[in-house]
């Protein structure tokens, strides 16, 4: 066991550091640092220490000594903050993270010191503790499972860069590196004890609904159930990755850790992704499955340069573009296909046990039984691809690959609801004005640019009817929540009967949907016929452009009636994070591995800048319309204050996505390599500033409330738990001898369980 280094003996090591005629101004400080501390007046301790360290030039026994001890100040101010009424949580979590940054800074300078070590890896235990406790009843396992995997993100590319540093001096000096990979290592343990925590989460709420008889089950917990225990498998495979992971980063052995880093990632990625809705996850495959696609595409190309030109030199192609590895890959991705193939199946079984359906349910069961046979198609294509890759038949296999992606995207549409509809055909009509302009015509050969914008087009009529379709769904449920609210005018009188207030805000709310659908159903009346317009003047030879702008004129501001920034705020970071990852790794490829998946990559970036842009311009009308409005808002919605700083938040976004994009530009068509190092700091900072504005547009109320409803809900379950026991205690007072035996037994294993936790665990020690 290892022994912890307390106060008392801080004072003795303190003393001996300043040796007869070294009493420098900066020791002075250290010691009445020390003096200070061991009062304790944490506060001033702290500064003393702060200025020592500060000024201690190169002094290195007492930039060693000042880091320790305000690590040793921190934490023991931290466990002050922890207790008694000025108690603050918060406050305590914030002192324990300095004094995870000032051990960690001693430890960096004194890498053998045991006492720095055995202390850093307590304080990081109890900030982890701290900061599982304030966000108990918060933190939903979604959102716990969303940080981890940024955490684990931040690691690989840190990771990636140390990687990538040693690469460069070709290994000349393997410890070059070894204070970052040490530093990633002890990042891995403190993710891999999250990971543990949310598991523990998804087995608490598997048992809670375990607990319910089967037919006392709704149809999302039966589901949830299922989702639950297939992301317990993904996050025990993330876990034993993550475990390796650490274990080389610690052995130095950084192209291994980073290794293992991603593959944890991916892990974690599927373990999140089983919480995700089907269109969702397929839209993640079919990105990986272009990818992949590209890949082979510039394999085969390599491949048929061999043959062609017999005296060219071999080209290396690297060891995971080698067919047999992207076969592999390729499993992979079938094998996420058949997991929403096998979701849906169940979805359609127990939809054929249920005859009486409701309306909404029969059309969802029609959609599901169209996209059933669609998936099945994606799947065998990837098996037809997974074997030729195997077999290096790579123009059969990139055939294959396009196969699946056809099929794929035609399965997504059948998912897709009303405001997902509209978004692809916005994103189709995108790429089909772009096919028709002059820039294509020099980038395109004209027949592949044809078939093209021909399939472009032919998707996008197909959507029109389907966009009609939903929107008399939306109309139905308007006239249903019409009645519901005639219905409850009309119930109760005297002190049971409804605000007339209330009643007559429902009653408009209900009159301005129906407003919205009205003018988006003559929007979408006008794309169609745009788009009709189109198909005629292709087949005429007639000038395309003018019609086409006008259907995606249309197109863009039946967008903009259904646009909800905060779903597509939470997408766009989402997305954005995905970018990031691919850019990174690619970043650390040679020129030709990551060749085909520039174009991707400034695809990809150009998306999410118009998106971004799209999101910036409805803020700024949101804004401007909240500035317009008397009164305060309602409760839980931002004011015009929080749209304009969203705004300007996605705006720096904005900037920062276009420096991402120059060199993903410049890196695709210049002959050199060129460092995308840039791309992926402006990506960070990107997502950063995506993630500020979504906080000002989520401002903390319903947060509060949640909190405040969770908490009663605790409580009652406290106050029930206490008339049990009481109950209980009373029942064995009744049984006599019997029952104070068995609380006495009761009271004998609980002190000797804190007496082994206390002997093996160093977190509980006192400092």
């Amino acid at each position: 066991m290892r022994r912890i280094v307390s106060i008392s003996m801080l004072v003795v090591l303190a003393l001996g550091a300043c040796e007869p005629g070294e009493h420098r101004e900066a020791r002075d400080k250290y010691n009445d640092g020390i003096d200070l501390l061991v009062k304790p007046d944490f506060d001033a301790a702290e500064k003393a220490l702060l200025d020592a360290r500060s000024s201690a030039g190169l002094d290195p026994e007492l930039r060693f000594r000042a880091a320790y001890d305000l690590g040793m100040s921190y934490a023991a101010h931290a466990d002050k903050m922890k207790t008694g009424k000025d108690a603050d949580l918060a406050k305590a979590l914030e002192l324990e993270q300095q004094a995870v940054s000032w051990f960690s800074d001693a430890s960096r300078l004194h890498k053998e010191d045991k006492d720095t070590q055995a202390n850093l890896a307590i304080v990081r235990a109890r900030a982890q503790a701290l900061s599982d406790e304030l966000r108990r009843g918060e933190g939903k396992l979604e959102a716990r499972l969303d940080a981890v995997i940024k955490d684990q993100r931040g690691v690989l590319e840190e990771g990636r860069s140390a990687w990538a540093a040693i690469k460069q001096t070709g290994g000349a000096d393997p410890l070059a590196q070894q204070s970052a990979l040490t530093l990633l290592a002890d990042k891995e343990r403190g993710i891999v004890a999250e990971a543990g925590v949310i598991g523990d989460l998804a087995a608490d709420e598997i048992d809670s609904i375990g607990k319910k008889a089967e037919d006392k089950r709704t149809d999302e917990e039966k589901v949830r159930v299922v989702q639950l225990k297939n992301l317990d498998l993904y996050l025990l495979e993330g876990r034993a990755r993550i475990a390796e992971s650490r274990r080389k980063l610690q052995e130095l052995a950084a192209e291994q850790g980073v290794d293992r880093a991603e593959a944890a990632l991916v892990a974690l990625k599927r373990a999140r992704e089983q919480l995700l809705d089907p269109i969702t996850v397929l839209r993640e495959v079919a990105g990986e499955e272009l990818q992949l696609m590209q890949e082979t595409l510039a394999v085969g190309q390599v491949q048929s340069k061999k043959v062609l030109e017999a005296k060219q030199p071999d080209q290396i192609i690297p060891a995971w573009l080698q067919p047999p590895v992207m076969a592999e890959r390729q499993g992979g991705l079938r094998d996420r296909v058949e997991e929403v193939r096998a979701r849906l199946a169940a979805a359609v079984e127990n939809s054929n046990k249920q005859p009486d359906k409701k309306p909404e349910q029969q059309k969802l069961f029609e959609r599901l039984q169209v996209a059933l046979p669609l998936i099945g198609d994606a799947s065998a294509a990837q098996d037809r691809a997974r074997k030729a890759l195997t077999d290096t038949k790579l123009t059969e296999a990139s055939d294959a690959e396009r196969e699946a992606l056809i099929a794929l995207s035609k399965a997504i549409e059948q998912f897709a609801d009303l405001k997902q509809t509209i978004d692809l055909a916005w994103e189709t009509q995108q790429r089909l004005v772009g096919l028709l302009s002059p820039e294509a015509a020099k980038q395109l050969p004209a027949g592949e640019r044809a078939s093209e914008t021909k399939d472009a087009l032919a998707r996008n009529l197909a959507r029109m009817p389907r966009i009609k379709e939903l929107l008399a769904d939306e109309v139905a449920k308007l006239a249903a929540q019409e009645q519901q609210i005639e219905a409850k005018a009309g119930a109760g009188s005297g002190s049971a009967a409804p605000d007339p207030k209330q009643v007559e805000a429902a009653k408009q709310q209900v009159a301005a949907m129906k407003q919205q659908i009205m003018q988006a159903e003559t929007l979408r009346g006008e794309a169609d016929k745009a788009l009709a317009e189109l198909a005629a003047a292709l087949k005429a030879n007639h000038d395309p452009l003018t019609p086409a702008k006008a259907a995606q004129t249309k197109i863009e501001e039946l967008r903009r009636l259904f646009f909800n920034l905060i779903e597509h705020l939470q997408e766009l970071i989402r997305q954005q994070g995905e970018t990031k990852d691919q850019t990174s790794q690619a970043n650390t490829e040679d020129d030709f591995t990551r060749a085909p998946k520039l174009p991707g990559l400034v695809t990809r970036q150009d998306e999410h800048l118009t998106m971004a842009k799209a999101i910036t311009e409805a803020l700024a009308k949101q804004a401007d319309a909240a500035s317009k409005q008397q009164g305060q808002p309602q409760p839980g919605q931002p004011d015009a204050k929080a749209f304009s700083a969203a705004a300007a938040e996605v705006r720096l976004a904005e900037n920062e996505m276009t420096d991402a994009k120059t060199p993903l530009t410049k890196a695709s068509s210049a002959p050199q390599s060129v460092s995308l190092k840039p791309s992926v700091d402006s990506q960070a900072k990107a997502i950063e500033h995506l993630e500020n504005a979504l906080k000002l547009l989520q401002p903390p109320q319903k947060q509060d409330q949640d909190k405040q409803k969770q908490d009663q809900q605790q409580q009652q379950q406290q106050q029930q738990q206490q008339k049990d026991k009481e109950k209980q205690d009373q029942q064995q007072q009744q049984q006599g001898g019997a029952g104070q035996r068995a609380r006495d037994e009761d009271a004998r294993r609980q002190r000797e369980k804190r007496e082994h936790e206390s002997q093996s665990d160093p977190v509980e020690k006192d400092w």
